[in-house]
This record gives C-alpha cells, structure tokens and sequence, in this order.
C-alpha cells in the first residue's frame, strides 16, 4: 500500500465518529431540464376509452333502456328520454315543463313528419350526427325549425345551398320563405341571378309550378332575380 493510500485511510478512520458512521458531504448540480424531461418520459398516457359519449348516448338512444316518453309517428312509438329532448330542444322543453298532454301522458303525439325523419332527428339530438343528410335536407330542416334545433337547422340549411340546381332552387325559396330564413332565401335568389341563362329550366321545376300556384308574390321576387343579370 502507499504512503499517500494509507494516509487517506488513517484520515477517513479518524473522521469516523461513534456507532461506526462516517458522514459525507456533497455537493451536487442538477441539470433542470433534464429532469423535467425524465419526468415527462416516466409518465404513461393512458390509453383512450374505445367508447365515448357520444357512442354511449347512440346506445342509449337503439336500446330504448331507461325511456320516460314514448314519441309516436302513425303506429310506431320510438322509446326516448325526456332530459335530452328538453336539453336540445327548446319546445320539448316546454311540453315536459307546463302541464301539457305530452306531460302528463307521457306521449307526444306527431303527424306532420315521416317515421324516417324523426329517426334522423332524434340520432341528431342524441349524437349530433344524421345520416342521408342529402335526401332529407328540406324535410329535417322543417322539422329542425319547428322543434327549435338551430344548430340541426344550420346543417340542412349548408347541405341544401351546397346543392342548388334548377331543379330545387324554387323549391328551396318556397321553403325559406315559409320559415322566414332571410339568409336562405337571398341565396338562393343569388343564385338565380348569377345562373340567368338556366332560367328555362327553372321554371319548368316542380318547384316553380308550386311556387306559381301558392306562392305568388315569389315568383315576382324570382323574375326579379333572373331578369337582374340579363
């Protein structure tokens, strides 16, 4: 052993105090970021829920479980829930609040709309989604206005600008005119303004036929619109 070993050894054994210990005092830097990154790195992401709200209230809704209001169409009742109806829907909401048939029978009678648009109506309530959204646009956008569902009105109110023809275009005055949506209505006038040359082919729509019988005053509206851009 060496000197200078041994002299390291005999100073160690004389810093050692009673019960055998020997204290040692350190002084140590840490680098913060790096600590921050172990930490990040050490925490597990937990894994995400293959359900969702969403799926469980579209589950809610096919399985008819814990329904307080049957909604009846013709012959067929659809079981749902009142909370959520009243939640999306302003005029549920009053039905199940004041002392309404609807209330006390738990039943809520409907004869102006078809069993396949209630569905699409109640999947929108439940989930915020709507299938055959391109074949049903007039008819849940009606429904939509009536039960006070503005945000499922706004959506059939895009599918059906996005797919003016002239084969709808009157169709489409005649039904913003009967819901005063003043914004649908001068887009579609738009859109006969700037198409002046289809205009043979709108006014031997059905629509237009509708319009000449029942809605007068926009057929005015409509020549003023096609004769603006000739």
């Amino acid at each position: 052993m060496s000197s200078t070993t041994a002299k390291r050894r005999d100073e160690l054994e004389n810093q050692i105090g009673l019960g055998n210990t020997l204290i040692i005092a350190c002084k140590v830097n840490v680098n913060a970021g790096m600590v921050d990154e172990m930490i990040e790195s050490s925490l597990v992401e937990p894994e995400a829920s293959p359900s969702s709200l969403i799926e469980d209230l579209a589950s809610l809704l096919e399985s008819k479980k814990y329904g307080d209001v049957s909604i009846k169409v013709g012959n067929r009742k659809i079981l749902a829930h009142k909370n959520i109806l009243a939640a999306r829907s302003s005029v549920f909401a009053a039905m199940f609040e004041h002392k309404m048939q609807e209330k006390i029978t738990n039943v809520v009678s409907i004869a102006d709309i078809k069993l396949v648009v209630l569905e699409e109506m109640l999947r929108y309530i439940y989930t915020d989604k709507v299938n055959n959204l391109d074949t049903l646009s007039y008819q849940l956008y009606t429904a939509a206005d009536k039960y006070d569902i503005p945000a499922l009105k706004s959506l059939c109110r895009i599918a059906i600008l996005g797919n003016l023809s002239t084969e709808n275009v009157a169709e489409t005055i005649i039904c913003a005119d009967l819901h005063s949506d003043g914004e649908m209505k001068s887009r579609a006038l738009q859109f006969l303004s700037r198409n002046s040359s289809v205009a043979l082919g709108v006014t031997k729509s059905k629509g237009w036929k509708q319009m000449e019988a029942t809605h007068p005053h926009l057929v005015t509206e409509a020549f003023e619109a096609l004769a603006s851009n000739m």
